[in-house]
């Protein structure tokens, strides 16, 4: 083994390979060098899917599980994460996640998704004695601006005929009026974060309806009544001005709802990078290597990898993706020591997609020239 010493801190590719699965593929081709490199895996995320798996890999603490209705409207075990110093880690994407519709034959539509399952999950970490919550935004299949949520906390909320209305999307479309003064009475006593993985604002050309609907399948049509139904919502809420908060449009306004909650909202990449302490892993390291299934102008905007960018400082920090945008690319070389992707290194989008873990072998080995570039900083 030689003296060179390397952290693996990706995000997940989404729909391919988890944050785990990336930094142990990466690995696997440093391990096949001549001289292997020293390495410490710590894979990443930014408040959406893997978020559970980043924190338990540095951070001491168990897991624990609940039965809750998720997205799909189905009953799943869902997990959230209980650290040593009293803080709960839940993830929003265990019962809010897109893999859950796209996994379900039948799913429900956008407008008959809910948010209430992570309402379930907030209220199992109260019951548990946690007054120090952490809420994962991102990768949500749900636009219901956090109604589920908030009503299943205690939130109500009636119609123009004085009717309750469903926890939905749909059900927010019909919404006259909300009353917050029955929300569970623990959540005053309760520090709330949110980690957004987006610090788009609720309403807008920017909000989370417009940049992120069409994603999620709703037309101009909808999208101008969602947007009317979630000003409405900001307005019955007495806190409208929380609605233009960065990361308030995150994860399908779930942001908006955590804010009305007295929540914290925070850089999602920022916030894990921070409990999982990369900075000291990074300190005594000669090249880091960070990546994400797509990097694009988005990923400028501090997505996963430019955090890991910042955090490494003068330590070489070397970008893998699946692939990279045209666009993006010249400015993303100003940051990182090297660009790398798996479609270039396989030849075609179908070959990354069927083995990304090979490919990550392969631009593994082939960064090794690159990585002593920083060794003895």
């Amino acid at each position: 083994m030689s003296d060179l010493h390397v952290v693996i801190a990706p995000d997940s590719f989404k729909g391919s390979l988890s944050a785990r699965q990336v930094a142990d593929a990466i690995a696997v081709g440093l391990a096949q060098l001549p001289e292997p490199p020293r390495v410490t895996l710590a894979p990443m995320a930014d408040g959406g899917e893997g978020l559970l798996d980043a924190i338990a890999a540095r951070c001491a603490g168990h897991s624990q599980e609940i039965r809750v209705i998720g997205v799909h409207r189905q009953s799943l075990t869902a997990r959230w994460y209980a650290m040593t110093d009293g803080t709960a880690v839940i993830e929003s994407a265990e019962v809010l996640g897109l893999p859950l519709i796209e996994a379900t034959r039948d799913a429900p539509a956008l407008s008959d998704r809910s948010s209430y399952g992570l309402g379930t999950l907030i209220a199992d970490a109260l019951d548990s004695g946690a007054r120090d919550i952490a809420v994962g935004l991102g990768g949500s299949a749900t636009n219901d601006a956090g109604l589920g949520m908030l009503l299943a906390l205690g939130a109500r909320a009636r119609d123009a005929d004085d009717a309750p209305i469903a926890p939905t999307m749909a059900g927010l479309l019909r919404l006259a009026r909300l009353d917050l003064s029955g929300l569970d009475a623990r959540l005053a006593e309760t520090r709330l974060r949110a980690f957004c993985d987006v610090d788009n604002p609720l309403l807008g050309p920017e909000g989370a309806s417009r940049v992120y609907g069409p994603q999620k399948g709703l037309t101009d049509t909808d999208i101008a009544d969602v947007e009317a139904a979630f000003e409405q919502l900001a307005e019955q809420s007495r806190q409208p001005a929380r609605a233009e908060w960065p990361g308030s449009g995150a994860a399908g306004g779930l942001g908006f709802a955590l804010a009305l909650l007295d929540a914290r909202l925070e850089s999602g990449a920022d916030a894990v990078i921070g409990l999982t302490g990369l900075a000291a892993h990074i300190k005594d390291a000669d090249a880091v290597i960070t990546g994400e299934g797509r990097s694009d102008r988005q990923t400028l905007s501090g997505k996963l990898p430019m955090a890991v960018a910042k955090t490494a400082g003068r330590t070489p920090t070397h970008l893998v993706a699946g692939a990279i945008s045209d666009d993006a690319r010249d400015e993303l070389a100003q940051h990182f020591a090297s660009l790398s992707t798996l479609v270039e290194t396989a030849g075609s989008q179908d070959a990354a997609l069927a083995e990304p873990a090979r490919w990550l072998g392969e631009i593994a080995r082939a960064l090794a020239p690159r990585l002593r570039t920083g060794a003895g900083h």
